[in-house]
């Protein structure tokens, strides 16, 4: 059922509250009410206020009263400013009230923090707020972001390599799960596969360890100006398996959807479909919303060119 959580133990660092042992997205059984701007009439002897309008009232004379004023549409709140947001519902006195213009905000923050707090399940966290009416494209990429940047992200951090071939001036990207230790690669060329096997064997982590296991080749589209790595690597690392969009037409072990996920360990990256430089074209963006990787649909300057290869 959508009140129901995963069980996963949350990260140590993680403060957990009381009452968020309750396994439930449903703010009243947090000791939290999520209301409008007329939130005066609930306070009674509510022991706190979280305000998110930036225009909203903050009068609550017995309570503590903070205020970090977020933006209604989702797509203009960045995903840092949830780390404000759950540590103050962390810190927060109860019972207490979370207050906007209408509640929707206050409804969409608690259910973020609830998913990030209980394990990091914005899968579910989105489905809740979808079946309440508070969902929408742009909640569930805001969602899914506050609750990577917020789980994951802290107890899986990313390694990142960005490499470079010069003779097709491409870059291509290397991720992988520091803890897992497991990695994918992002455009590679054929020229430079021995290069890239040599990277992955010496990337050492934070750890202390060296090495990470590469397991899959991810192309953004077919490329014209040079012949991808995948299957070299193909040849140099067992198991590995090259990707690419089923819109391109193209071979691969893999093809993609958008939408889906590819994981590396406990990260994953989501399948968007970017057409125009081809119609196969595909960005990837990372779990917790803090890069995509666009390929040639999006160059700095500039985008690629769309006249002459489909």
């Amino acid at each position: 059922p959508l009140s129901r959580l995963p069980s996963t133990r949350p990260h140590p660092a993680l403060r957990i509250p009381a009452a968020i042992m309750v396994i439930s997205y449903k703010p009243e059984d947090h000791q939290l009410l999520c209301v409008g701007k007329d939130y005066s009439s609930v306070m009674g002897d509510r022991k706190s206020l979280l305000q998110l309008a930036a225009d909203g009232a903050t009068t609550a004379p017995s309570a503590t009263v903070t205020k970090i004023p977020i933006e209604s549409n989702f797509s203009a709140n960045t995903v840092a400013i949830a780390a404000d947001l759950f540590k103050a519902l962390d810190e927060m006195p109860l019972p207490g009230v979370v207050a906007c213009a209408s509640g929707r905000r206050a409804r969409i923050v608690v259910a973020a923090w609830v998913a990030a707090r209980k394990g990091g399940n914005a899968d579910e966290a989105v489905a809740h707020l979808e079946s309440i009416g508070n969902g929408g494209s742009e909640v569930a990429h805001w969602v899914h972001g506050a609750v990577a940047a917020n789980t994951v992200a802290k107890t899986n951090p990313l390694v990142f390599r960005q490499l470079f071939e010069k003779e097709s001036s491409t870059y291509s990207y290397l991720l992988a799960d520091s803890v897992e230790r497991e990695a994918i690669i992002i455009d590679p060329v054929d020229l430079t596969v021995d290069r890239d096997v040599a990277v992955v064997a010496n990337v050492v982590t934070n750890d202390g360890k060296a090495g990470l296991k590469l397991t899959k080749g991810l192309n953004t589209h077919c490329h014209a100006d040079h012949i991808t790595g995948t299957a070299g690597l193909k040849d140099k690392v067992p198991g590995f398996k090259s990707h690419i969009a089923a819109a391109s037409g193209a071979k691969a072990d893999v093809h993609m959807q958008p939408g889906d996920r590819i994981s590396f360990g406990k990260r994953f990256v989501q399948v968007i479909p970017t057409p125009g430089h081809t119609d196969g074209c595909v960005s990837f963006v990372l779990d917790d919303r803090s890069v995509v990787f666009t390929g040639d649909a999006l160059l700095i300057k500039g985008c690629g060119r769309t006249d002459f290869q489909q």
